[in-house]
């Protein structure tokens, strides 16, 4: 899960009413991308998406400081769950970058390396926005495609890589392409092990939070 930081973006104002009109000024700060799951999308795709809920705290409703980008899957199942700050790592606070793996099926899993209390965090931010959710699991809808929009994306990033070895593509190639498709976790899986690709893709993306990126060059 990409990391978010909307300070980048300095043209915001401090409160929106009605907070719709928020979303412009977000995709500017952030990108089209869900900020849970990452899948790219057009405004009407994506929601103004309250971290604390605003009926729970109507004194949020309008903040700046309580939006992100929220697709209808992961903003429909977040719902109106009360955020525990102490038990859950968030994209625009912590590093949620490091944590996941990325598979061919198009799931998502915990990293074994990850143990408690950091795995706990993790994994309520996974049941969070339902994550997880694919076929055979608890509460998956046959609505929800966000593991087939992954599997496509990985299958697509793993057949750009190898063109990138063969010097078939370039960088700017795989930046427009993660750009239009969306999910750059996937994409900076993929490409874990080529520096080059992982600085664009994090300096080319909208409100990716350069300080966890530090140690790339």
């Amino acid at each position: 899960m990409r990391p978010v930081d909307k300070s980048r973006y300095t043209a915001n104002q401090d409160e929106y009413n009605p907070y719709g009109l928020a979303k412009p000024h977000l995709f500017l700060a952030l990108g089209p991308y869900c900020s849970y799951c990452e899948r790219e999308g057009f405004s009407s795709a994506l929601d103004v998406e309250h971290i604390e809920d605003k009926d729970a705290h109507p004194d949020k409703e309008t903040l700046w400081t309580n939006f992100l980008l929220g697709c209808k899957n992961c903003n429909s199942i977040k719902g109106t769950t009360e955020i525990d700050f102490n038990n859950i790592i968030l994209p625009h606070l912590q590093d949620t970058f490091i944590p996941f793996e990325y598979l061919e099926s198009g799931y998502i899993k915990i990293k074994d390396s990850v143990t408690d209390p950091l795995k706990t965090k993790v994994d309520n931010l996974i049941s969070l926005v339902g994550l997880d959710r694919r076929p055979g699991i608890a509460r998956y809808s046959t609505k929800d495609t966000r593991w087939q929009e992954r599997k496509q994306v990985w299958e697509i990033s793993n057949k750009f890589k190898q063109k990138y070895i063969d010097g078939k593509c370039d960088v700017e190639t795989i930046v427009i392409l993660s750009q239009s498709l969306g999910f750059w976790s996937i994409w900076m899986n993929c490409f874990d092990n080529y520096n080059e690709v992982k600085r664009a893709l994090i300096d080319n993306h909208l409100g990716t939070q350069l300080n966890f990126f530090t140690h790339i060059p």
